[in-house]
Parts: structure tokens; sequence; C-alpha cells
């Protein structure tokens, strides 16, 4: 909660100034895009919901066809909206062949809905970047 210091004269309590009118929410969600390794590396931090969640795929649908990484790492928070993000960005990796590998902690708050709802057996879900990344760049089993 943001506090506000008091004008001389005014009643303690009282505001000094306007209150901000979109003050920062500590839930909201960053999201970073970068090439690593001849991959797209789309890293979200923060919350993934309703609200966010356009922004996320918005990152994924940028990865102009490459094969794409998504860290999960740094996320504390996955509703549906979020959910259906990737599920999206699964579907549209297969149809150009090249999966979506989602970097997630197993200890993660993130883990527990993707699990809900099965899409651990769908995703192709790793530890680390690294990991994911070494799956990435091993040739297709025939």
């Amino acid at each position: 909660m943001t506090t506000y210091g008091t004008r001389t004269g005014e009643a303690p309590g009282a505001l000094a100034g306007p209150a901000p009118v979109n003050p920062p929410s500590p839930d909201d969600m960053d999201v970073v895009s970068r090439q690593l390794d001849g991959h797209a590396l789309v890293t979200a931090t923060g919350e993934v919901d309703v609200d966010t969640a356009p922004r996320l795929q918005a990152a994924l649908d940028d990865s102009h066809g490459q094969a794409c990484l998504l860290d999960l790492t740094r996320v504390s928070f996955l509703d549906s909206a979020g959910l259906a993000v990737l599920v999206t960005a699964h579907s549209h990796a297969e149809a150009r062949r090249e999966p979506l590998r989602v970097v997630v902690d197993s200890n993660s708050p993130v883990i527990r809905p993707i699990e809900i709802t099965g899409l651990d057996v769908v995703l192709r879900l790793y530890h680390t970047v690294d990991e994911a990344l070494d799956a990435a760049n091993q040739p297709p089993r025939p």
C-alpha cells in the first residue's frame, strides 16, 4: 500500500497531492524476446492472466517461424488465459514442425495449472533454458 505525506495544515492522513491515476502494478508481467543460438527465447516475468496474456501471445507470434523456447521460470501466476496462450503457441509451433519448448521449474506455481489441465503431457517441458536448448539442437529422430 502506498502512503502519502500530508500538506502543512492538513489533518493527518490527508493525501498530499492527487493520487496516481494508474499506479504501477507489482503483479504486472514483463516479456523479453531475444535470439539464443538460432532460436527465439521468450522470457515472461510476473503474472500471466487475462490482462497480460495478449502481450505474451504477441511475443510468441513475433518469433517469425523460428523454433521457440518459452521461459516461464519467473512467472508467479498462470490462469486460463495463459494456458490458452500455451495451447495456441503449441499448435502454431506444431504446424511449423518446430515444437514449442517450455521451461518451467517443477516447484513453480505455474506447473500446477499445466498439470491439472493435462498440458504437461502435450507440451515439451524442461527445467532449464540450457536443457531446452540442448533438446532443440538435437537432430530429429527418424
